[in-house]
């Protein structure tokens, strides 16, 4: 059987971890969990302006031909 005091020492650690998930997480913890997401939509965006350059590009060649 457990211990008053074992009981006493387990319980807090018990209600951390069920409580665990629904701790909101700060403003600069969700903004660290973002930063890959945003250097993916960075160079997705880039590279459409390239691709766009590039065909305005080839456009402008073919015209002054």
């Amino acid at each position: 059987m457990i211990s008053k005091s074992m009981l006493i020492a387990i319980m807090p650690l018990a209600l951390l971890c069920a409580c665990g998930d629904k701790v909101p997480e700060s403003q600069a913890a969700k903004q660290v969990g973002a930063a890959p997401k945003q250097t993916v939509d960075k160079a997705a965006a880039d590279v459409t302006k390239a691709i766009d350059q590039g065909a305005d590009r080839a456009k402008q060649a073919d015209d002054t031909k």
